[in-house]
């Protein structure tokens, strides 16, 4: 039966974070438990675009300084790392630590902030066969990964947790290679599955204290949770979430693959403070779209058919002032600038919703 610990956090107060972020890590046995003898600890959290904090789209830094004071306290070099939607570069990476609070969380944790752009294939056998995964060097030259994630409802996955923030783990503008490469919602969240395992992180904390609904992972609008969740299985964390937030983790192609594998346990146990799930649920992407509901409970050998004619496509709205970054995003090359506005051609698209992700000024509605 996989343990998870629900932290109740009202707010971001730096000390009421870090004194509950101390209870999860000492119900699993403390530092000692967890590092197992690393001394290197990369803490990767979700810093998918360059946000605020209070804009709920990435992991507000009071957790992630707490987190990472955690390890450093325990003597561990650590490194606060992510490669955000977009380029992964140095000009790049500095615009989001500035937006994202991350220069205050290393400043209060004592941690680094990642300054190396590298990054190193490797290659994994899995159920589905080879997978190559271009990780960031921050992420594979560690002995301990840290998943800090952000609790959200997402357009393509239903659900964005611990699991989905491992995404973050390969580089830049190679993520919408994985994208074009498996189209189908059910081969991508295989891939996910399969590389949150490649990267094996070894306890995963979920932001939970302001989260994201409705369409997530960027578009959607701030929603209180009130709770900071931890579990040393990434997948248990997502299950604790998704019905902490009254969803149905049915509804997740990445938790179903996760079942199929044995990953996760239908029981949990559950420790730290009540576990009732909120009385007002998260509101999933595209509620509204009932036939789409509907074919998430169909078998997946004809879901994988019908299902595309049901999923929404991006529409770009008036709201568009033609900056670019979703076109050089897409990887379908589905999208380009005309006339200072984005474009785009239907027959291109694959319904990856990367462009409707990484658009800074949520000028991208899902219809």
């Amino acid at each position: 039966m996989d343990k998870v610990f629900l932290a109740r956090c009202e707010d971001y107060d730096y000390d009421r974070v870090e004194q509950n972020v101390r209870r999860i890590f000492d119900s699993f046995g403390g530092a000692e438990a967890i590092l197992r003898g690393g001394k290197r600890v990369t803490v990767k959290v979700n810093l998918l675009l360059p946000k605020k904090p209070e804009d709920a789209a990435t992991t507000h830094p009071a957790v992630a300084a707490a987190v990472a004071k955690y390890f450093v306290a325990a003597g561990a070099e650590v490194t606060i790392a992510d490669s955000p939607g977009g380029p992964y570069n140095t000009l790049s990476i500095n615009k989001v630590y500035d937006a994202c609070g991350m220069r205050e969380a290393a400043r209060l944790s004592g941690a680094m902030l990642n300054a190396d752009m590298g990054s190193q294939v490797k290659t994994v056998e899995t159920e589905s066969g080879k997978r190559a995964f271009d990780l960031i060097n921050p992420v594979v030259n560690a002995d301990v990964v840290i998943s800090v994630a952000k609790m959200k409802t997402h357009s393509l996955a239903y659900f964005t947790g611990a699991v989905k923030n491992m995404f973050g783990t390969i580089a830049g503008l190679n993520k919408a290679v994985y994208h074009a490469n498996l189209p189908k919602v059910e081969d991508f969240s295989e891939m996910i599955v399969d590389l949150c395992r490649a990267t094996a992180p070894a306890f995963s904390i979920i932001d939970g204290i302001v989260g994201m609904e409705g369409d997530g992972p960027s578009g959607g609008k701030p929603k209180h949770g009130g709770v900071i969740i931890g579990s040393d299985n990434p997948f248990a964390a997502d299950v604790a979430a998704m019905r902490f937030c009254g969803l149905d983790e049915n509804n997740s192609p990445i938790h179903r693959r996760a079942e199929s594998l044995g990953l996760v346990s239908a029981e949990q146990e559950h420790i730290g403070d009540d576990a009732a799930p909120l009385a007002d649920p998260f509101i999933p992407a595209m509620q509204d779209k009932v036939m789409w509901k509907a074919v998430a409970r169909i078998p997946k050998p004809v879901s994988r058919i019908v299902g595309k004619h049901f999923r929404p496509y991006p529409v770009i709205t008036d709201r568009c002032v033609g900056c670019g970054i979703c076109a050089e995003a897409c990887p379908g090359k589905a999208l380009e600038v005309i006339n200072k506005k984005a474009v785009l051609t239907k027959k291109k698209c694959i319904k990856c919703y990367c462009c409707h992700e990484l658009c800074r000024i949520k000028a991208i509605d899902m219809r």
